[in-house]
């Protein structure tokens, strides 16, 4: 959790009275025991916690794709009318008020601190990525929080390696039928259907049988390691994972890809 749970929130293209709901957050959430909200003076940037964007404003559109390619993008945006579904965003449509606003603020703070608790160490030092080459290898992450598949993309770039995310089981499997992977991260836990079933799945199909896959768990019980284990898991990372354990667990399945020079 930030220090002193405040969160600064930037916004992109809204109305004046949309603008005016936004400000009477800072005002109700101030002193509040847990998160409370501050409005950025400035237009989104980098430096935000959360940003919302007005979707149906084109250049609002066009300036949030450009922060959301930076080093350090904001952790989450919230659509103010909701344009075509993407399970990595949250969406409130138009209009609305002071409550429904809040209510949503709160649910994506409680999720960026549990996925904050899937690493041990702060955050992901992000090192210059390796250029793309011919050779790279390709990697699938599936987990349902948005901030947990950033922090393995950026991470696996470290590698060369190249991810793909998926927020369900059922996408997963379906981006496994389309593409090679050299590697697969598995949440055990996942809306739909379970990691398990998932990796099951993948063992079934003759082009994945021996493609390596680490399940990410917050369980640690040795019934939970046995029954990864039966679905044909490679390797088992319980949650929150320990930052020089996941890189040790990468090298052990994966030659990290060397570029030219």
């Amino acid at each position: 959790m930030k220090p002193g749970n405040v969160y600064t929130i930037g916004a992109l293209g809204l109305t004046a009275a949309e603008a005016n709901v936004l400000k009477s957050i800072g005002t109700l959430t101030k002193g509040r025991a847990h998160s409370s909200y501050a409005i950025s003076a400035e237009p989104a940037n980098e430096d935000c916690d959360i940003v919302i964007v007005n979707a149906d404003d084109r250049d609002a559109a066009i300036q949030w794709r450009t922060l959301a390619v930076k080093p350090h993008p904001p952790v989450m945006v919230l659509y103010t009318s909701e344009p075509s579904a993407d399970a990595k965003q949250y969406y409130l449509a138009r209009p609305f008020g002071p409550a429904k606003l809040l209510a949503l603020l709160d649910s994506i703070v409680a999720r960026l601190n549990e996925s904050a608790e899937v690493w041990k160490k702060p955050a992901l030092t992000q090192t210059a990525a390796a250029p793309a080459t011919a050779t790279a290898m390709r990697a699938l992450v599936v987990d349902d929080s948005p901030t947990v598949g950033k922090q393995l993309e950026l991470e696996l770039r470290n590698f060369n390696i190249q991810a793909d995310i998926a927020e369900s089981g059922e996408r997963g499997l379906e981006l496994l039928g389309r593409n090679r992977y050299d590697i697969i991260f598995l949440d055990v836990v996942l809306p739909g259907t379970d990691g398990y079933q998932v990796c099951k799945d993948v063992r079934k199909r003759a082009e994945t049988r021996q493609t390596p896959v680490i399940m990410l768990t917050s369980k640690s019980s040795p019934f939970d390691r046995v029954r990864g284990s039966l679905v044909g898991c490679s390797a088992y990372l319980t949650k929150p994972v320990d930052y020089t354990a996941f890189r040790e667990t990468v090298s052990k399945f994966i030659a990290p890809v060397k570029t030219g020079t």
